[in-house]
């Protein structure tokens, strides 16, 4: 092989081995940019997120709520119109309206029913015949002669009965329960218009109202 060969041949393989060790990285070839290092780089690869931007939502308009209340129903037509109202979605509070006490002309504390038939005929013997015998707990019986709203009217009544004698009725006041009650309805307000009309059409005594706050 001629010299010149010689250098030729020298100067491919000097090439080829510069060009390995280039490749090899043994001359401090920056591969910062290259995808397979980047990837090995990486601190918990596995909770990389891709952030999509929110899209904003529009702001929605405050609902406008109304009130109600409805009155002169009983309580159990009350119960009912609460049942339809939630039924529709609405708020609805139900308050037992207050009975002022009764006043009772009465003749009490009779231990047995013998002793309260003896004295209802004795009371028929004396004219008096609007009255009626109740049973109590334990035996006990009581005799109702008169049942009012009013001191005054329950007064008059035990002066009647002692222009026939009868001296041993007495007046007492007592608690009454409820019978009445109102309902007070929240809902939105056009809503409320439409269609509260409608649910108290079934009951002739109801009474529409504004509430108080």
């Amino acid at each position: 092989m001629s010299t010149g060969l010689r250098v030729i041949f020298f100067l491919l393989v000097l090439g080829n081995l510069l060009f390995f060790a280039w490749a090899q990285g043994y001359f401090g070839t920056n591969e910062n940019g290259r995808e397979p290092q980047r990837l090995e780089q990486q601190l918990y690869p596995e909770k990389l997120r891709i952030a999509l931007a929110e899209k904003p939502t529009a702001p929605t308009k405050e609902t406008s709520l109304a009130c109600k209340t409805i009155g002169g129903l009983l309580i159990a037509d009350t119960e009912t119109l609460k049942a339809a109202t939630q039924t529709a979605g609405w708020e609805t509070k139900v308050t037992p309206v207050a009975e002022p006490p009764a006043q009772l002309v009465l003749i009490s504390d009779l231990a047995n029913k013998l002793l309260a038939d003896k004295k209802a005929g004795e009371l028929r013997l004396l004219g008096v015949e609007n009255f009626r015998v109740v049973e109590l707990n334990e035996g006990r019986h009581e005799i109702i002669l008169g049942k009012f709203g009013t001191v005054a009217a329950a007064q008059e009544r035990l002066q009647l009965l002692a222009t026939k004698n009868v001296k041993s009725a007495r007046l007492e006041s007592r608690e009454t329960a409820p019978v009445k009650a109102i309902a007070e309805v929240r809902a939105p307000a056009e809503t409320l218009t439409a269609r509260l009309p409608e649910l108290i059409a079934p009951y002739a005594g109801a009474v529409l109202g504004d509430c108080t706050k």
